[in-house]
């Protein structure tokens, strides 16, 4: 049996939605600066290697490699270019059942029961009916996902990809900065912040106790690890209470790193009367605006008598066990 592989698996990743990057160039302008590769070529075949050579370089490649260069359990692998596997009306995978007219034109299940029996190419009255070949062809082509490169070893079924690259623990993070809307990686937000948004963020070192002096109307700060971790200091106004801090650490990929912090306020009237609050950090992929609730620092209005409120914090970084 044939087994199909898409030659876009070390392109860069993608940066538009799951329905938009059916239609997709050779990569995003946000991503990192890697070449892409040439696409929508078949490959039946490979250059012999030297003997010894096949094994070696297996002994290197990861499963998408090795499914990506040769023949795998039994299968032909082939590159195929995605777009033809994509529905030519709503640019989505196509999936079983498919519906094609008596030309050939193919319509996803979604697409065809919305023409009305009349052909979206041939623009005329049409007969529809399931291909069956193609189907087959569909359900057995296996990707790997579009962040291999950045950790995701898992292949599957082409048209389940969009679901799982939306939920993939790899996929990069929104910018939190309002309108921003670019893409990134954990580790890799040094580059964008410092070219974009050198005066929304604050670079810390871990361990090390710092001020910030922050306003009661403002939802969020941006704090840079020395690692590029992104954190964010949270200020969620709880009226009539006061103001619920927590910082949260916006990443995705492997969680090699887990983090703490503390919080200290101090009253303005009264410097001996101080709020403290030690907690574990929370991951999260996106800010959509919502704080978490397991653990805050509740400043009482009262407490500081101010439109800015002014915190200690510190970070402590420890690898995971």
């Amino acid at each position: 049996m044939a087994k199909f592989t898409l030659d876009d698996a070390d392109d860069d990743p993608p940066v538009a939605t799951a329905r938009d990057k059916r239609k997709r160039d050779d990569g995003p302008a946000d991503a990192e600066d890697e070449p892409p590769r040439a696409r929508g070529s078949a490959v039946a075949g490979r250059e012999p290697a030297a003997p010894g050579a096949e094994a070696e370089a297996a002994g290197r490649r990861g499963p998408a490699e090795e499914m990506a260069n040769g023949e795998v359990e039994g299968g032909l692998s082939v590159q195929i270019d995605p777009d033809v596997l994509d529905c030519s009306i709503c640019f989505e995978s196509l999936r079983p059942p498919l519906y094609q007219c008596q030309n050939g034109h193919v319509a996803c299940f979604s697409c065809w029961s919305k023409l009305s029996n009349k052909c979206h190419i041939c623009s005329r009255d049409a007969k529809f009916a399931r291909n069956i070949a193609l189907e087959k062809i569909v359900e057995s082509i296996k990707s790997s996902c579009s962040y291999a490169k950045w950790g995701c070893c898992k292949f599957i079924n082409y048209a389940q990809r969009d679901a799982h690259e939306e939920a993939c623990l790899f996929a990069p993070s929104v910018c939190p900065i309002s309108n921003c809307g670019y893409r990134g990686f954990t580790g890799r937000w040094s580059g964008h912040f410092l070219t974009s948004h050198s005066s929304d963020v604050m670079r810390f070192i871990y361990g090390q106790p710092f001020e910030v002096n922050i306003e009661v109307s403002v939802p969020f700060l941006v704090f840079l690890g020395e690692d590029d971790h992104l954190f964010l200091l949270q200020n969620n106004n709880l009226t009539p209470f006061g103001h619920a801090f927590s910082v949260v650490c916006l990443r995705s990929g492997n969680l090699n790193w887990m983090f703490s912090y503390q919080i200290e306020a101090t009253s303005r009237k009264k410097p001996e009367n101080r709020l403290q609050l030690k907690a574990s950090v929370t991951n999260t992929r996106q800010w959509t605006g919502i704080y978490p609730s397991e653990a805050f620092l509740l400043v009482p209005f009262d407490f500081c008598h101010s439109s800015n409120i002014v915190l200690n914090i510190s970070v402590e970084r420890y690898a995971v066990v």
